[in-house]
């Protein structure tokens, strides 16, 4: 693709990494449609009465997108919008809690379904761990899934992979204070390695944020995480996509 007054339509399947990067891209990037906590693991294997179970969540966003992951909606979302799309960018991130079997569905465990209702949906159904070797071999078919689906498409050649590893370290050098709850980012990043590996030998093409870059901030409008940047980070992911579009 050359440079033109064309706005390049994305689709963002991914967490916020993806979607705080795209502020730092130019005007003439535009979204079609960010389908966001929703594992590889759900994607066509929807949970069936869960939806019906769940109270509306107060954020709209936070119950659309818990909604769709119930359905399992990403490659119908694709299909929908494919016209529009010139780039889909893909991040991991939001496998980060593992996923819920729920009859012969899952729903991702994140906070957004978990504290709206879902740990008393959910019941004692069984917890996939992200990481777990089950994680993995769900995920990977799951994947496949998905990239088949996009070949299916016709958007084959317009993926981008990005790939960013936790932060442990604030901007000012100081260590960044892990809840006890989360996993550490120096296991989180060993866990993704398999995960990215596939991705890698499906043909995707991946940016990786340089380790040097991988630093969070108290300015972030999120809060400090392992998974909240500096504008520096997402200035060179901006910069990634934008040339990587252009090359194609």
């Amino acid at each position: 693709m050359t440079e033109s007054a064309h706005q390049v339509g994305v689709l963002i399947y991914g967490s916020c990494v993806s979607r705080d990067t795209f502020a730092h891209l130019p005007d003439s990037f535009r979204i079609v449609h960010y389908v966001a906590r929703q594992s590889a693991i759900s994607v066509d294997a929807p949970a069936r009465g869960v939806a019906e179970a769940l109270p509306a969540l107060a954020s709209a966003f936070q119950d659309r997108v818990v909604r769709g992951d119930i359905r399992g909606d990403l490659l119908k979302v694709v299909s929908a919008r494919v016209k529009d799309v010139d780039l889909v960018l893909v991040d991991l991130i939001d496998e980060r809690g593992g996923v819920i079997a729920i009859g012969d569905g899952y729903v991702s465990k994140l906070a957004e379904f978990w504290g709206g209702g879902g740990r008393e949906v959910a019941g004692n159904a069984k917890h996939i761990p992200f990481g777990s070797d089950e994680h993995f071999e769900l995920w990977r078919a799951g994947m496949d899934r998905v990239v088949d689906g996009f070949a299916e498409v016709g958007l084959a050649d317009k993926v981008l992979v990005l790939r960013t590893a936790w932060a442990d370290h604030l901007d000012d050098g100081s260590p960044l204070e892990i809840p006890a709850w989360m996993t550490r980012p120096d296991i989180a990043n060993a866990q993704y390695e398999r995960y990215f590996a596939h991705l890698t030998a499906r043909g995707l093409p991946v940016a990786q944020l340089p380790d040097d870059l991988a630093r969070s901030t108290r300015s972030h409008k999120w809060g400090p995480s392992p998974f909240h940047y500096t504008d520096e980070a997402y200035g060179w992911l901006a910069d990634t996509i934008a040339a990587h579009v252009v090359s194609r």
